[in-house]
């Protein structure tokens, strides 16, 4: 049986104050691979080649350059990993969410995904999630939600990492990145190149 690592981020924001900026949209992907490592030397390979310092963070907002954006998205796009991602439209959520905290918000989110990806995947599986505030409040209360929602952990490990120093979440963003700016700016180029990678997308209907 193999062995999945899954790692997840989002992109967009949890706030509601839509007249100070907040996103209309928040996305929270995950990515699963049975070759971690081969995923961290591609992001060290592409570091090198494009004269990127050597602890550059691949975020989605950081590809400024549309030349170093299509190269890391055609890279992306061939490398092997699934992905599997969740958009919610924050101006149709209801009070009851509007009231969480941004943690519980995440969290709500995290969850709704993960339990809409294949249980046979997540069993046994590897699973990293970026820090969202404190890691080890992140941790407890990841675990408390899923208990709260009778979601069977199957995970053998979950981690709480800083993006900047793992690949995959670095992965996550990207593609949790493209959807958002497909869904704001109605500019779906860098979802369309990394469309062979994603298994679905939901669109949470609340």
């Amino acid at each position: 049986m193999v062995t999945l690592t899954f790692a997840g981020d989002e992109a967009g924001d949890v706030s509601f104050s839509f007249d100070k900026g907040a996103s209309r949209y928040f996305v929270v992907a995950v990515i699963a691979t049975a070759v971690p490592d081969d995923l961290r030397r591609l992001l060290a390979r592409l570091r090198a080649e494009s004269n990127l310092r050597a602890n550059f963070e691949f975020k989605f907002n950081h590809l400024s350059s549309a030349r170093l954006r299509k190269r890391i998205l055609s890279e992306l796009a061939r490398a092997p990993f699934a992905s599997w991602a969740i958009v919610a439209d924050k101006t149709n959520l209801s009070d009851a969410y509007r009231v969480m905290r941004p943690y519980e918000l995440y969290l709500f989110f995290v969850t709704e995904l993960l339990q809409k990806i294949p249980a046979q995947a997540r069993e046994g599986a590897t699973l990293i999630l970026d820090e969202f505030g404190s890691a080890s409040h992140l941790y407890t209360e990841l675990n408390r939600f899923m208990k709260a929602r009778a979601m069977p952990r199957h995970f053998k490990r979950i981690q709480i990492r800083r993006s900047h120093s793992e690949p995959l979440i670095q992965i996550a963003d990207i593609v949790a990145g493209a959807l958002l700016r497909r869904d704001t700016d109605g500019d779906a180029e860098a979802f369309e190149i990394l469309q062979k990678r994603i298994r679905r997308v939901y669109e949470f209907e609340g």
